[in-house]
């Protein structure tokens, strides 16, 4: 595949060596096997595989995974670090690090396609089978600054990531650093997965039908993107956002992780009420 088939996929080669060692220098202290996504050219491959670490690189592009094994090969480290040409959101993370005769718990290390960068999310982050120790990504500047939003700036997506791990931008990396150099400027950021969800909840399911129901319509009051949303009567999101404690007049993005949790309950146990008001 070409460079420029690969810039087509939203795909674009690290070149900056100053900003793979600030990645480097960012992985966390235990020495967890790492997943690295995309492996490009190898320039950042190189330096996990200099930590020590076992280290598998997923890579779609035959040619440059050649490049990275080629790469690995010149410094004598393609016996400890793999590289399997594959989709990644076809690779089951356990499969992959047995190649290294490794297994979790592990690290997710990548420069995420804007494409796939949502697929990516959910797949390690929802999955209990795939779900790394953290995650240290790369990904466009306004992606990042929405998957660290904190209350009066949350969307959709980053409600999704808090929702399963502590998510801190940690710097900005700019245009030049890739070649060919991407449209807009991108960022690093580091999520820490937790043991358990940042909120409790009746279940998962029901959390993100509440969730998603608010940001269908972001920029409407709350009664009224809710009242749409999950199909209540407008009376209906009144009483329920007065009876969790909300302003009915404030938007979706204001809205903190725990309020979200509050109306998530209050709508399990006041379901079957509204169902047959409705009826």
């Amino acid at each position: 595949m070409s460079r420029r088939r690969r810039t087509r996929l939203g795909q674009h080669l690290l070149q900056d060596q100053r900003v793979v060692d600030r990645i480097v220098d960012a992985l966390p202290d235990h020495p967890d096997p790492i997943l690295e996504i995309g492996s490009g050219d190898g320039a950042l491959t190189e330096r996990l595989a200099q930590t020590g670490r076992p280290l598998v690189a997923i890579e779609l592009d035959e040619v440059m995974a050649f490049r990275t094994r080629r790469r690995l090969a010149a410094i004598g480290l393609e016996r400890t670090a793999a590289v399997l040409e594959q989709d990644v959101l076809e690779t089951e993370a356990q499969e992959a690090l047995a190649a290294v005769a490794a297994r979790p718990p592990y690290g997710l290390v990548g420069n995420l396609p804007y494409a796939i960068t949502a697929p990516i999310f959910r797949k390690f982050l929802e999955s209990e089978s795939q779900r790394p120790a953290w995650m240290l990504v790369m990904v466009q500047h306004e992606v990042a600054q929405r998957i660290t939003a904190r209350p009066g700036k949350l969307s959709l997506l980053g409600v999704s990531v808090q929702f399963y791990a502590q998510a801190d931008l940690l710097f900005a990396v700019e245009r030049e650093a890739f070649a060919p150099p991407p449209e807009v400027r991108s960022a690093v950021v580091m999520l820490k997965l937790l043991d358990r969800p940042a909120v409790d909840v009746p279940s998962v399911e029901r959390f993100f039908e509440v969730v998603r129901g608010g940001f269908r319509s972001p920029r409407k009051q709350l009664h009224n993107a809710l009242a749409q949303g999950v199909w209540l009567p407008p009376e209906g999101a009144g009483e329920w956002l007065a009876a969790c404690g909300i302003d009915a007049t404030r938007r979706p993005a204001t809205l903190s992780l725990d309020e979200w949790a509050r109306l998530a309950w209050w709508r399990e146990e006041h379901i079957a009420e509204y169902g047959e008001r409705q009826s």
